[in-house]
């Protein structure tokens, strides 16, 4: 699976969870389960993705969620 369809799986799983009443951050490993990634590997992505500005995580990246700029990559990505 390539860099960029992490990327996007990892944006979806986060901006799902805004369709919960009360959104609460996401576990990295419960993203990591999702996508079937090691937990380190997840932690590496969610780094990337952090640094990138789509999505927002802890210092450690064990609890993260999408920022605006996220949910503009995503839409950029999926309308194409």
């Amino acid at each position: 699976m390539s860099l960029k369809t992490k990327k996007i799986q990892v944006l979806n799983i986060l901006s799902q969870n805004l369709n919960n009443p009360n959104p609460e951050l996401v576990a990295s490993n419960d993203i990591a389960s999702q996508l079937n990634l090691s937990l380190s590997e997840t932690h590496l992505l969610l780094k990337i993705m952090n640094d990138m500005g789509v999505i927002e995580s802890n210092v450690d990246h064990h609890l993260s969620l999408i920022t605006p700029k996220g949910l503009h990559y995503l839409e950029r990505q999926t309308t194409h």
